[in-house]
């Protein structure tokens, strides 16, 4: 009884262990099949629209050669179109002001308001209807600047918020408002306008609210310098009455060594401070110099990498030409057409 237990349990096994192998090799033979009736189905298509293609292959071609043959005739006519890019660093907040004028040069290029565009970026009013649109984007950034732009974004924050927001969550949900690099685009029909616009421009990004920030903004470093320098002063002070006390304290050595010497007597040295004196007026120097170099280097309202070139570059985009667009169209027109006469035969026959 004891030698047939084992048997039987060990029979059980063997059992379980084939059951679960058919399941495995079920399992993959229902994979294998998906797997093949996608290829099967794909192929099916494939052998589907190349047998309506062959079929209909002289209308195909008719409707291409046509549509190509149009296509060329309509983008050799039609009026060339320049472009001209320009780098631009807005300050003190004149981003905003840049965005809005570009919206609302666009709008009176749209309603063709000449006079107004003339006068704003004086120029003749022929030169004024050859304006197309301008562009504004988020310039090229590196990852430096990236971080550096995070960063600033962190200080605006408290410390709760600050820990709920990522690197990452910033870069995806940022917008133009946030960008400090802007590429400007200007499109036109004259390829000798764009130093003209650059001005105009350049007119556009200075206003009132950053003029004003502008003047905050050094009178505050003005401030600080005037500080800095009264602080230097009395550091300066400070640090020639210590050198006054170290050079009676050296004369008082001399007499004390000699004396000392004879009658056995010691004099205590003097504890000064210059070390920290020093290292006082270094720290107002940097600052000094920093505030110094702010001043000059952030002068302007903004700042311009890149400019406009004298002649603009031809526009040639792809997907805008004639000779692209056309055959496209006459395709997908042919598609309708053969799908709607087909739906139109099925539901007249239809029972």
């Amino acid at each position: 009884m004891s030698k047939e237990l084992p048997n039987n349990q060990k029979q059980n096994e063997e059992v379980d262990l084939i059951v679960f192998f058919n399941l495995i090799g079920n399992a993959i033979n229902k994979v294998l099949l998906f797997v093949k009736s996608i290829f099967t189905g794909l192929h099916d298509m494939f052998i589907s629209v190349a047998r309506v293609i062959f079929l209909n292959i002289k209308i195909i071609a008719s409707v291409l050669i046509v549509a190509v043959i149009i296509g060329y005739v309509l983008d050799s006519l039609k009026q060339k179109i320049f472009y001209s890019e320009m780098f631009v660093a807005p300050k003190f907040q004149s981003k905003y002001e840049l965005i809005n004028n570009i919206s609302y040069y666009n709008s009176l290029i749209e309603v063709k308001d000449i006079d107004e565009l003339s006068n704003h970026f004086n120029i003749s009013e022929a030169e004024a209807k050859s304006l197309v649109d301008f562009e504004i984007e988020i310039g090229p950034e590196s990852k430096n600047e990236q971080l550096e732009s995070f960063n600033g974004f962190l200080k605006t924050l408290d410390s709760s918020t600050k820990s709920k927001i990522t690197f990452e969550d910033f870069i995806e949900n940022r917008n133009i408002y946030t960008a400090n690099l802007f590429l400007l685009r200007a499109r036109s029909s004259n390829y000798k306008i764009f130093k003209k616009l650059e001005k105009g421009l350049s007119t556009s990004i200075n206003n009132e609210f950053s003029d004003i920030e502008k003047k905050k903004r050094d009178s505050v470093l003005m401030l600080e310098k005037e500080n800095l320098e009264q602080s230097l002063v009395e550091v300066r002070k400070l640090k020639n009455a210590y050198l006054d006390v170290l050079q009676k304290e050296s004369e008082k050595n001399v007499v004390s060594s000699n004396l000392g010497g004879t009658l056995g007597l010691q004099v205590e040295k003097t504890q000064t401070k210059e070390d920290e004196i020093l290292n006082r007026e270094i720290d107002i120097l940097n600052k000094l110099n920093g505030i110094k170099k702010e001043l000059v280097v952030n002068d302007k309202v903004f700042e311009k990498f890149s400019s406009f070139k004298e002649k603009g570059l031809l526009e040639d985009v792809w997907y805008k030409k004639y000779k692209v667009i056309f055959p496209v169209l006459g395709l997908v027109l042919l598609i309708f057409t053969a799908s709607f006469v087909k739906f139109y035969k099925y539901v007249l026959n239809h029972k």
